[in-house]
Parts: structure tokens; C-alpha cells; sequence
């Protein structure tokens, strides 16, 4: 018995950027999507998205490494043209983006992310975060146990602490999942989650029998709330195929 997969994704400018420096891709053949949020001047944080994004598509078409390395070498291999591509033109100088990847295989699955872009697992009628925020909020929390009250207050909160591009080494943070039948996998950016919250995510999460449509009403929702950034999601569902 095997999982068949079904999939939806969109991206929104939102109600207040004027560029949308957020990219996406699935592709279904090599069995990856993504989700980059990109971040610079002018027009350099979509370069660093898209280059992110295409490095990453290109490592695990061409690459025959196990799953786990594979995505380090995707992200090191993202961060290091990242970086040659800021250093090498001055209106992008500091350009950077961050990632998340899901990648899976007979009935397994691996999220890798750089940054605060997000993976979530709604199963059974539960949500779960599967990513890890590398930002000064989650720090705060994870490592000094401040208590969320304490953390509203920190002016800092939401500056990551790692992204594609920020140094000339980069930490990625690897998870997996085995999968089951009537899993679904939401990737995003901020720009989702911040304004929507995971309540909000929660309860569009609970109706999402039409898939588009459920991308639809989240970009809707993220924008209802101000739609304050670029707003990007990615949603897979895996079924089993004699369903």
C-alpha cells in the first residue's frame, strides 16, 4: 500500500511591501518543496530567494546522497551562492534568505529549515510544529526559559539568529517524520504565521478538504490581519492510494 500526494501552494505580496521577496517550488518528480523568504535592498531579497530555491532544486535533481545530507549539502551549497552573489554586486550586499524544505521518500519525510520559515504536521486533527525558529525569540525561550510575557517585551525578538547567506558557515536544522495516510504538511513564510497565529492556522488546517482553497483562505486571512509581509504557503497531503 502506498501514499499518493496531493499539493497546493501560492504567494501574495501582502497588503504593505511593495516587492515580494518570497519564492516557493514543488516539484513532485524529485519528491521536494520549498519555501524561501528572502531579505535585502532594493530587489536582492527575491535574487536570494530564487537562488536559494533553484540551488536547492538543482543539489537533489543532480545528487545521489542520502536524504540528510542531501539537504545539508542543498543548504550549504544555497548559502555559499548566496553569499559569492552579495559579495560580487554592491546593491546586494547583505541580501540573504530564509528556507524551509520537505523532502520524502517511501513513506518517510525530512524537514530541513534555515531561519524562521516554518513546517507544520496537521494529523489526526492536531497541529505540530516540525521547524525550528533560529531567531532571538526561540533562543530566548530555549535557552534563558523566558516566558512568552518576558519575550513580547524583548525589542529583538523576531531577528534571526541564522540565515542562507548571513556567514560563511551555516546551521540547518534537520527533523523527520515517517508519514501516514491523511497527513498534511503546511511550509511558509512569517509573513503566514505572524499575522494568522497557530490558532488561525489551526482552524483553516481543520477545513482543508479542497486544497487551493485552503491556500487561498490562509493569503486571505494573513492579509485580514494586515497582511504586514510578503505571505507564502505550500500544503501537502499524502493519501493512501487504494483510498
Amino acid at each position: 500500500m502506498g501514499l499518493m500526494l496531493e499539493y497546493a501552494g501560492d504567494t501574495h505580496v501582502g497588503n504593505v511591501r511593495r516587492n515580494n521577496e518570497d519564492g516557493y517550488a514543488i516539484e513532485p518528480e524529485l519528491h521536494l518543496a520549498i519555501v524561501a523568504d528572502g531579505m535585502g535592498g532594493a530587489a536582492c531579497g527575491e535574487v536570494a530567494s530564487e537562488l536559494t530555491i533553484s540551488t536547492t532544486v538543482e543539489i537533489v535533481r543532480d545528487s545521489k546522497l542520502a536524504p540528510e545530507e542531501l539537504l545539508k549539502e542543498a543548504v550549504r551549497e544555497s548559502n555559499r551562492r548566496v553569499r559569492q552573489t552579495s559579495e560580487g554586486r554592491p546593491d546586494c550586499k547583505g541580501m540573504g534568505s530564509t528556507v524551509v524544505i520537505a523532502l520524502w521518500r517511501e513513506g518517510r519525510m525530512w524537514i530541513a529549515n534555515v531561519g524562521d520559515s516554518r513546517a507544520y504536521l496537521w494529523r489526526g486533527g492536531q497541529m505540530r510544529q516540525l521547524s525550528y525558529d533560529q531567531n532571538v525569540a526561540n533562543e530566548l525561550r530555549s535557552n534563558l526559559k523566558m516566558t512568552e510575557e518576558q519575550i513580547s517585551k524583548y525589542p529583538h525578538r523576531n531577528v534571526l539568529t541564522m540565515a542562507i547567506g548571513s556567514a560563511s558557515e551555516v546551521m540547518v536544522r534537520i527533523c523527520s517524520e515517517e508519514l501516514e495516510s491523511g497527513d498534511a504538511v503546511l511550509l511558509c513564510s512569517d509573513g503566514l504565521y505572524g499575522p494568522v497565529g497557530d490558532p488561525g492556522l489551526e482552524e483553516l488546517l481543520s477545513d482543508s478538504r479542497q486544497l487551493e482553497a485552503c491556500i487561498g483562505r490562509m493569503i486571505a486571512k494573513a492579509n485580514a490581519c494586515g497582511g504586514p509581509d510578503n505571505i507564502t504557503a505550500v500544503l501537502l497531503r499524502w493519501r493512501d492510494k487504494s483510498a
